[in-house]
């Protein structure tokens, strides 16, 4: 029999499949490696973690730096408090940009293009632009100190995430609206019961973006929180980094790190289908 003979096309191909793969591999550990550094450092005793040379994995593994951390620092309260202004959050935006998205892609109204180009508009304003007003708006309202300035906002909307699903509203055909409205439904009950239903890659996207933002959070509460009961899990992390004793910290801090990265990373693992498609579909614009 008559060997396939490789052609100089293939060879080329093979080539470049293995220099991207490699590539890819070698940039991977590049940011894999701090995060292995963070969870060996988080078994360490406080005296280990700056052997020379580094010990990747801790000869005597421990998790008394987990128990001090709840124990002493109560950090489980500081997770609440992440988990519940997030979840507002969240809820907030969810509600609030999909009721506005839908009323730009489906419902026709005079000057429906300027105001939706003047909701674009906001996002070209850098954030400290609206700080300042907004930071005297609340101490004005007497709420400076507490947790109501960082979910407030999130029932009022934002200008990228009523972009994002309004292009994606627009795919949605209208004859399944019209169907549903000669059937007798009210404009909420075709948002409800047609679009929400057909919107779960976009919504499963905007619900990472505001899940990933809020959780992660630093510099809002950073401003409006003063109580320490109220502080949330990212505002902890930099008290605990602030102290002097480093070597006995460093360990409680990367067990700090560890816990508020996983939910991120959950949530990203099993909704990446749904981002992805989020990303990928768009509207067309009519």
């Amino acid at each position: 029999m008559r060997k396939h003979a490789t052609k100089p096309g293939e060879i080329n191909s093979i080539g470049a499949k293995i220099a991207i793969y490699a590539c890819l591999i070698l940039c991977s550990l590049v940011f894999l490696v701090p995060f292995f550094w963070m969870i060996s450092t988080a078994f360490k005793k406080p005296g280990a973690v700056f052997i020379q040379p580094m010990q990747w994995i801790p000869k005597e593994p421990t998790l008394a730096n987990f128990t001090r951390l709840f124990e002493e620092f109560h950090f489980q309260n500081y997770i609440f408090n992440s988990v519940w202004l997030t979840a507002v959050n969240l809820i907030g935006y969810m509600i609030s940009c999909a009721m506005v998205a839908y009323a730009f892609a489906t419902q026709k109204w005079k000057y429906k293009n300027v105001l939706f180009l003047l909701v674009l508009a906001t996002m070209m304003l850098p954030k400290e632009v609206i700080f300042y007003p907004r930071f005297i708006l609340f101490k004005y309202l007497g709420l400076y100190g507490t947790m109501t300035p960082l979910w407030i906002p999130a029932f009022f909307g934002d200008a990228f995430q009523i972009f994002l699903m309004r292009q994606f509203f627009l795919g949605i055909p209208n004859e399944l609206g019209e169907a549903a409205k000669i059937d007798g439904c009210s404009r909420f009950r075709i948002f409800r019961s047609i679009y929400l239903p057909l919107s779960k890659p976009v919504l499963a996207t905007s619900a990472i973006y505001i899940f990933m933002f809020h959780w992660n959070d630093f510099f809002g509460p950073l401003i409006y929180i003063t109580k320490e009961s109220s502080r949330t899990a990212a505002l902890a992390l930099m008290y605990l980094k602030s102290s002097q004793d480093v070597q006995s910290m460093m360990p409680m801090q990367m067990c700090a790190a560890i816990i508020t990265v996983i939910p991120c990373l959950l949530l990203y693992y099993f909704c990446q289908r749904y981002f992805i498609a989020g990303i990928v579909v768009k509207g067309v614009e009519k």
